[in-house]
């Protein structure tokens, strides 16, 4: 799991030559994330990894501080509101709480955290049984 994260941070920080180290995740830059590995855990099943489009979901997100929004990439994702942004122990804390469909029990709670200051992010999603683990980083856009 280790050399994951690092795989991520090197990939963060050859997107953006001389970006990733010496700028620093403080909740007011605009940030572009992607999940590199996606875990999907139910009790009765344990944990198996997923692809975001196994999971109906976007694998890469830009985040607006100036709006306190996250929205994926493609082109019809829908912008989600953050609930909270704090800065502690040297990584950018975001969470909120997002409905989905009308009249449907998928409402889930996610939160996600960046290492300050190499991008190192790792996203958690929490359902009714269900929880999502996704490992990446994340760029200053």
């Amino acid at each position: 799991m280790r050399i994951t994260m690092v795989v991520a941070a090197m990939t963060a920080a050859a997107v953006v030559p001389g970006l990733a180290g010496a700028e620093t995740f403080d909740g007011k830059t605009p940030l572009l994330c992607s999940a590199f590995q996606m875990f999907e855990c139910e009790l009765a099943h344990g944990c198996t990894q997923v692809t975001a489009d196994e999971l109906g979901a976007a694998g890469s997100w830009s985040i607006d501080f100036k709006k306190n929004q996250v929205t994926g990439t493609a082109a019809n994702s829908q912008p989600n509101d953050i609930d909270r942004v704090e800065l502690l122990d040297g990584k950018l804390f975001l969470s909120g709480i997002q409905d989905g469909l009308p009249a449907e029990r998928d409402g889930v709670a996610w939160s996600v955290s960046i290492n300050n200051p190499d991008g190192v992010m790792t996203i958690m999603v929490a359902g009714e049984g269900v929880g999502i683990v996704g490992l990446g980083s994340c760029v200053p856009q």
